[in-house]
């Protein structure tokens, strides 16, 4: 029979462990499984029982169970003395249980216990966690957590949050900052400057052009497209190219020969220049010979032919010789060709002449080599044909000087031969069966805000075959260093698109036919500005800059960043006198370019691009973009797209530079730039790529569009005062001329008269005025607004002022919407053409259906191209006909602002006079009250 041990035995036999701790007495126990050494050294195994706090089945270590009625009884614990002494109940909390099945290993009991530890401890983990006064404690920890880093987080403003939502960490500081230094001048130890790059760029475009006697459309040199988009391609830039249909005729050769009174040639000349195959010609020029005798007409304008007229010299019949120069003020060399066949002309030749004036040694031993192409009047039916200096010699050789005739005397020759001697040309042309083809290539960068696009375009066709298409050298700079700039990580706000445009020479084919086509162009989505890059970029030394007003504090701020070394231009033809004069420094500053920048030259050999044009002209910019812009493609994005524009070249100054610039000829070429020293470092052309490159990051990154409402305003009301005093009698003749009410009672203006009588004239002008006036004093006023609206996107906040940033972001929103529509709120649309067409109440026809002259304004409005092509109610360029007088060509530069209000004058037509001051009062009623 077991014997019993009691918990004193227990004690005695653990000995010296009694100090042991708890857990480790438990342990012992555990290995032992209470196999315990007596006093006699008898052994004992004994199965000890962890008591349950709640024991419910009746069962206990010494019976073998309870009968139904013991089950409904209450429970005792413990349920023995012995259980009541035992000291292993003193922390029976903190041991493991045991099995009390007397079948179960030691193995077993040793595997289970662990487990059973944890799932213990993971209950009373539970347990614990599910009391609502931890639930509690754990939620106000979360809060305090969350307070403390609310309370230390860092001040922001909506801008910076902005860019960092983009992944965006560089300012607008460090990404202008950044592109200088890449675009900076000097050697590189590790790449290629920009200005061999750009002697790369020359380079590689000559050679390929080489490859075609002229690359006036893409049929005509299909790799140039090719390497145009193919880079495009290679400076990250998504590229899409645009075809179009053109129905254009190819140059093939052009002769002359001159036969005496017996049709005998003494001298004959395929019309060429000196080793180069380009043949003369103008583009939409006609195939054709004839023959006849010729004569002499000077420069070929209206006032030439009044004296030839006077003078009963006969012009009919003949073949006429025209003088051409650089400097073309008033009139086109197409234009001078449609007078010339008014006049009668049966064929005409044109030379280029350089006047001989100032810098003398800048005649290039090619001067008289060279031959000067263009661009025909569509509408001219005769043969025309551009030719050399010295070629043509030998032909105006045979008319006598002028020096004792006083009628001519200022004229190169007299107008008549004194032989009886004929002049046969031959032009000739070929035309394919099928349209030529024109491609327009155009690359994105993508901007992070889809408010607006800035726009970056360059001319690549050209008239000869030795062209560096200086242009497109700039552009593909200012697109190689952008990429260098998103490698960096930046990312334009807006988008940025480079455009290569094709066929620009005849009469703008390229860009007018992209801005027809609505597929591809969206006329109705905002152009925050069109930057233009004219073909031959840099041809002498003199900045020339025109402009929308908008952007004038923007050019004369950013010229301040770029440098531009002293021995670069003007030192080359300037005395020292003059050199001395030229780079001295001042204090002066400009005012007008919202900068603190004193612009002083701390460096005696550098100075900025800002004091350069300082000394050259003032800053001079030319805001009038009318008939500055006729041949550029800046015309149709301002005058039909209504988008602000920039046209920025280096142009010849004939005083100064190196050589005379010979537009559209062989020699103007890369050797000619460099050899020439025109630009021998290439420094002017890194001039243009830091100013274009910092303009166009400018734009982008100014969140609030970077326009000067007050400048723009001020100017056109500048252009409506000289309006004011070159019409001032017509007016005055008009002054009490009463308004027929139909033609102002549905408008604004009507309105603000406030009046039931009869409305005159001069009230129609007066408040017109008065408008123009207020508007003036609100776009101020507003620019103000703009620059507080700017000033808060950067304006630091903490966290729990977020409503101020919502509030920013709102005034944001609504001031770029009020100046990306500015300029669109210039243009016509299709209620406004309907009034122009109306001559009735009731009537909305045309009105004079038979006549067969240009209806100006309304020209091809109704066809399907023209949905999209309004016209802006600012900018224009005045209606040429052959009849117009010199009066007409001399005011023709003023008349290029509200053009069509002066045509209405000019023509004597009260009626449409009174429209154009109700339709621009309209206008400027809307911008004024977008304004408010």
């Amino acid at each position: 029979m077991p014997k019993h041990v009691s918990s004193e035995d227990l004690i005695a036999a653990r000995g010296n462990d009694a100090t042991s701790s708890v857990t480790a007495a438990n342990s012992t126990i555990a290995t032992h499984k209470s196999t315990i050494g007596g006093s006699n050294g008898a052994s004992l195994n004994t199965n000890i029982t962890e008591p349950s706090l709640l024991q419910t089945d009746g069962s206990g270590d010494g019976d073998g169970g309870g009968d139904d009625d013991g089950e409904q009884s209450p429970k005792v614990y413990p349920r023995s003395s012995s259980a009541l002494e035992d000291p292993a109940n003193e922390t029976s909390a903190l041991l493991p249980r045991y099995n009390n099945n007397e079948n179960n290993d030691e193995e077993e009991d040793d595997g289970n216990g662990d487990d059973d530890d944890d799932d213990d401890n993971m209950s009373r983990i539970i347990k614990l966690a599910k009391r609502p006064s931890f639930i509690w404690t754990f939620c106000l920890g979360v809060v305090a957590i969350i307070i403390f880093e609310l309370t230390f987080l860092p001040r922001t403003s909506l801008a910076r949050d902005y860019r960092r939502w983009h992944g965006i960490h560089l300012t607008k500081a460090d990404v202008k900052r950044n592109f200088i230094q890449i675009t900076g001048i000097g050697k590189s130890l590790t790449n290629l400057t920009t200005e061999e790059f750009i002697n790369t760029w020359l380079t590689n475009f000559t050679s390929i052009n080489n490859k075609s006697k002229y690359n006036l459309i893409h049929d005509d040199n299909p790799e140039l497209t090719f390497y145009i988009e193919s880079n495009f391609k290679n400076f990250g830039l998504k590229v899409e190219k645009f075809s179009y249909k053109a129905c254009v005729p190819k140059p093939e050769s052009s002769s002359l020969r001159l036969l005496d009174s017996q049709n005998v040639p003494i001298y004959s000349c395929d019309i060429l220049e000196p080793n180069f195959k380009t043949p003369a010609f103008y583009g939409f020029g006609v195939d054709a010979n004839v023959s006849g005798h010729y004569i002499f007409v000077n420069q070929g304008t209206p006032q030439d032919y009044q004296k030839l007229l006077r003078n009963d010299i006969p012009l009919n019949g003949k073949i006429f010789i025209i003088k051409t120069h650089l400097d073309e003020r008033n009139i086109t060399v197409g234009e001078k060709l449609a007078l010339a066949e008014h006049h009668g002309a049966i064929g005409v030749l044109t030379y280029f002449e350089v006047p001989d004036i100032g810098n003398e040694d800048s005649k290039s031993p090619n001067i008289n080599l060279g031959i000067s192409r263009g661009c025909n009047d569509k509408r001219v039916k005769i043969p025309v044909v551009p030719i050399s200096k010295k070629l043509v010699t030998p032909i105006l050789k045979t008319q006598p000087t002028p020096s004792n005739i006083k009628t001519f005397a200022k004229w190169d020759y007299q107008p008549q031969s004194r032989y009886n001697f004929k002049l046969e040309l031959n032009s000739v042309y070929s035309y394919d069966e099928t349209p030529r083809k024109l491609t327009n290539v155009v690359g994105t960068l993508k901007g992070i805000m889809n408010d607006a696009d800035i726009i970056i375009g360059a001319r690549r066709d050209s008239y000869t075959l030795n062209n560096p298409l200086s242009g497109h050298a700039i552009m593909f700079e200012v697109m190689r260093n952008y990429q260098r700039l998103i490698k960096q990580g930046w990312k334009p706000l807006r988008n940025i698109k480079f455009v290569s445009w094709d066929a620009s020479h005849l009469d703008l084919l390229g860009v007018e036919a992209f801005t027809n086509d609505s597929s591809v162009f969206d006329p109705t989505r905002p152009v925050l500005s069109y930057i233009n890059i004219n073909g031959d970029a840099v041809t002498g030394s003199n900045f020339n800059v025109d402009s929308n007003p908008l952007f004038n504090h923007l050019l004369r701020k950013t010229s301040k960043l770029i440098p531009i070394p002293k021995e670069a231009t003007m030192m080359k033809t300037l005395s020292d006198t003059k050199h001395k004069l030229f780079f001295d420094d001042d204090d002066d500053d400009d005012n007008d370019d919202d900068d603190d920048d004193d612009d002083d030259d701390d460096d005696e050999s550098y100075t900025t691009l800002h004091r350069y044009w300082q000394k050259q002209d003032n800053l001079s910019i030319n805001n009038n973009l009318g008939w500055s812009a006729f041949s550029s493609e800046s015309k149709i994005f301002q005058q039909h797209l209504s988008t602000p524009t920039i046209d920025l070249k280096f142009t010849n100054n004939e005083k100064r530079d190196g050589a005379r610039y010979i537009p559209n000829s062989n020699y103007y070429s890369r050797e000619w730039l460099i050899k020439q020293s025109i630009d021998n470092d290439l420094l002017l052309h890194g001039s243009l790529i830091r100013f274009i490159g910092l303009l166009g990051i400018s734009l982008s990154e100014h969140e609030v569009v970077d326009y000067r409402t007050y400048a723009y305003i001020r100017k056109i009301e500048s252009f409506y005062k000289t309006f004011l005093e070159s019409e001032e009698q017509k007016l005055k003749a008009w002054d009490q001329k009463l308004v027929p009410s139909y033609l102002i009672y549905k408008y604004s203006i009507f309105q603000h008269l406030d009046t039931d009588a009869p409305v005159a004239f001069h009230q129609i002008v007066n408040q017109f005025t008065k408008l123009l006036n207020e508007t003036v004093q609100q776009s101020k006023i507003f620019d103000e607004w703009n620059k507080q609206v700017e000033d808060g996107l950067t304006r630091d906040y903490p966290w729990y002022r977020y409503y101020k940033k919502l509030q920013h972001f709102a005034q944001f929103k609504v001031s770029n919407y009020k100046l990306l529509h500015l300029e669109r709120d210039m243009k016509l649309n299709d209620q406004d053409y309907i009034y122009l067409a109306s001559k009735s109440p009731h009537g909305q026809g045309n009105g004079n259906d038979d006549e067969t002259e240009s209806d100006g304004i309304l020209e091809g409005s109704g066809s399907p191209d023209k949905e999209y092509y309004y016209d802006s109610v600012i900018y224009g360029n005045a209606k040429f006909n052959v009849k117009n007088n010199e009066v007409w060509y001399k005011n023709r530069l003023i008349k290029s602002t509200f053009t069509y209000l002066y045509e209405a004058i000019d023509g004597d037509d009260y009626e449409s006079t009174v429209k154009w001051f109700v339709l621009i009062y309209e206008k400027f009623t809307n911008i004024q009250y977008k304004m408010t």
